[in-house]
């Protein structure tokens, strides 16, 4: 952590210990909350690639090719449960665990082929649609350590924030690909166009990644020891790379797999920014 954030960051928990009362009653040391939500992912990545320069055989004959798809993540439920154990009657000590489900759809995948033919004959060009791919990602469940700071009073505003722990992330994405040209039809302005599946897997084995979060929310109460909660958190961590590999359905002629190693040349590596905010509902009982 950068030496003037962690100075700050302690200036602030003294002052907020400073502030706050000197002690807690027994009854309201401990406190277990659990939650339900929502959850808003940020990830979104278009991938576009093409083979590079191909000749084709023909004299005059020019080719300019290129696909692309689009993977975007979009929300899905969220639980969460967290132990806070207060040391003043403003500060605390949390522990939680949270559960979110996020999805990614694949979206617009195509590949574009345009060829350029001597005079006096007239340029043509089309669009292969492609099957958009399919995408299997296991929840994301971080555990965070986090100092927890509440207004006083009986309605009570709260933030909490610290260190989250991310451990190895489940995912595969597949899609199909245009490889590119392989033949040309002059008088029928056509061409055929080799494709084939990809696919980019991170193993949960093994990896995990330190990150943040950060929670803001309300605290109203229920009776003397429980409280009606709403919260608004995010979470931040490291992106994760996962490159690409063949799906092998067949055979590869010799010019599908120089095409073949063309495209994973230039076709990026999935970024998967797993970075999240969540609106949460929830109960808490003090002890």
């Amino acid at each position: 952590m950068n030496p003037l954030l962690a100075r700050r960051a302690l200036r602030l928990v003294v002052a907020a210990v400073a502030l706050a009362p000197c002690s807690v009653s027994a009854g309201d040391r401990f406190e277990i909350a659990g939650y339900g939500g929502y959850t808003f992912p940020f990830y979104s990545q278009t991938f576009r690639y093409d083979p590079g320069n191909v000749t084709i055989p023909i004299p005059g004959v020019g080719l300019e090719q290129g696909g692309e798809f689009e993977a975007r993540a979009s929300g899905g439920p969220a639980f969460a449960f967290g132990a806070t154990l207060y040391a003043t009657d403003t500060l605390g000590f949390e522990v939680r665990y949270d559960r979110a489900d996020i999805s990614v759809d694949v979206q617009s995948a195509s590949f574009t082929v345009r060829v350029g033919l001597p005079p006096p004959l007239d340029p043509f060009s089309f669009t292969l649609g492609l099957t958009n791919g399919e995408v299997d990602l296991e929840p994301v469940s971080p555990w965070s350590f986090n100092l927890k700071l509440r207004s006083g009073g009986s309605v009570r505003f709260m933030t909490s924030f610290g260190a989250s722990r991310l451990g190895s992330m489940q995912m595969t994405l597949e899609q199909s690909i245009g490889l590119g040209v392989i033949g040309v039809n002059v008088p029928g302005n056509s061409a055929d166009i080799a494709t084939l599946r990809v696919r980019a897997t991170a193993v949960a084995e093994g990896e995990s990644s330190w990150g943040a979060n950060l929670g803001l929310g309300l605290q109203m109460p229920i009776g003397e020891h429980a409280a009606f909660l709403l919260e608004a958190r995010g979470f931040f961590f490291p992106k994760r790379t996962v490159e690409w590999e063949p799906v092998l359905d067949r055979p590869l002629t010799s010019v599908e797999q120089a095409l073949l190693n063309r495209v994973l040349e230039r076709l990026e590596p999935v970024e998967f920014e797993p970075w999240w905010a969540q609106a949460s509902f929830g109960f808490a009982v003090r002890f």
